[in-house]
């Protein structure tokens, strides 16, 4: 392709923007502004607009399936959205819900230079959990994948895992953190004074380390710190927390708050002392990083590729992952040493802002979808 056209790219969604994750809307409407690049978004559910064209109902799309098939039987079987694509000229086509796999496999299964490159963005139980008990997935990168042209991962150490546990190739895998947001300007902060203010935010699975996380507090509060610890988020698992909160005692020192808008926790987070997490499996942890945007150190585990969402530490401190003594002891030596904690406050805004923000993840993109192009 030459570098004088743009690069026509979709970007294909179950639906949207309803869904999990606050921080896609900004990075499309930020590829929307790039001039070598043509972004179009197309979705299988929800409303049509300017920059999203909605698929047609089921039975509309089965009936151009059949008559795309009678006219072209030479190519595999495709479905709507792969003739949807090869119609339109698309020369890159990126899947943000991953697990829309099955709407390209007629693709990948044509002549490299006969389909659009295909890219997936995989999240962190795509690679961790699926494959190890959903046959569609392990068959999916057994068959696969090394004819996907591009895996992007959120951390190293995920790319990594896809690469050794799943076979793909290392050529074929970019890793791209996701982005908190835009730059935002906070000054360093300090701790509070009489109560340790501590918060976790994260979907209510066994990922998530739900009893960790409350040992921690338990520990603290056996030492005689005075400590306030608020928790959001909402799934299966939430039962497990109100248990746990009973079981250890600390009814008197958690709150449960359920999940709130995200730009509502951001609004929270300059409130609390220190971020907790520490997951049995996370691919980076956007929660994570959005603590530290705000000054908050972040105390999480040493699991998958969460350390990479903090420096160890500079901007807070990775443990393993059942070691809540450490994990107490560590909060506390910041609590207790302003200078110190200050610090660990500047350098976690700094870090942040170095690395996750939108323009960071749309440079890489930007890099990604370029070096497809002229494949």
């Amino acid at each position: 392709m030459l570098d004088r056209q743009k690069i026509r790219i979709n970007h294909l969604f179950d639906s949207y923007s309803n869904f999990y994750q606050p921080y896609i809307p900004p990075v499309i409407e930020s590829l929307l502004k790039i001039d070598n690049l043509k972004i179009e978004v197309n979705a299988f559910n929800g409303e049509s607009n300017k920059n999203v064209k909605v698929f047609p109902a089921h039975y509309k799309r089965k009936f151009k399936e059949k008559i795309f098939a009678v006219s072209h039987t030479k190519l595999p079987k495709l479905n709507y959205a792969e003739i949807f694509f090869l119609q339109n000229k698309i020369d890159i086509v990126h899947i943000q819900h991953s697990y829309l796999f099955p709407k390209v496999l007629g693709l990948l299964s044509m002549l490299t230079n006969k389909r659009p490159k295909i890219i997936i963005t995989l999240r962190g139980g795509d690679t961790y959990v699926k494959p190890w008990h959903y046959k569609k997935w392990s068959d999916f990168f057994e068959n696969f994948g090394n004819k996907v042209d591009a895996f992007i991962t959120m951390s190293e150490h995920q790319k990594e895992y896809l690469h050794s546990k799943w076979g793909v190739s290392k050529e074929r895998i970019y890793v791209v953190p996701i982005s908190y947001g835009y730059k935002v300007e906070v000054q360093p902060k300090q701790p509070n004074k009489d109560v340790m203010k501590i918060i976790s935010a994260f979907r209510m699975c066994w990922e998530k380390n739900i009893d960790g996380n409350l040992r921690t507090i338990k520990s603290l509060k056996n030492m005689g710190i005075p400590v306030q610890y608020d928790v959001y988020g909402d799934g299966s698992d939430v039962g497990q927390l109100f248990y746990l909160i009973d079981k250890y005692n600390l009814s008197d020192c958690v709150c449960y708050h359920r999940k709130i808008k995200n730009e509502v926790l951001k609004n929270l987070l300059p409130q609390y002392d220190f971020f907790l997490q520490l997951s049995h499996s996370e691919s980076l942890g956007i929660s994570v990083v959005e603590a530290q945007a705000y000054g908050v150190p972040a105390i999480v585990s040493n699991s998958d590729g969460l350390p990479e969402s903090i420096i160890d530490g500079k901007t807070g401190f990775s443990v393993d992952t059942y070691n809540i003594e450490d994990a107490a002891k560590n909060m506390l030596y910041l609590w207790e040493n302003i200078e110190m904690y200050n610090s660990f406050s500047r350098e976690a805004i700094k870090y942040v802002n170095s690395k996750f923000t939108i323009s960071a993840e749309v440079n890489k993109l930007k890099e990604v979808y370029s070096i497809l192009a002229k494949q």
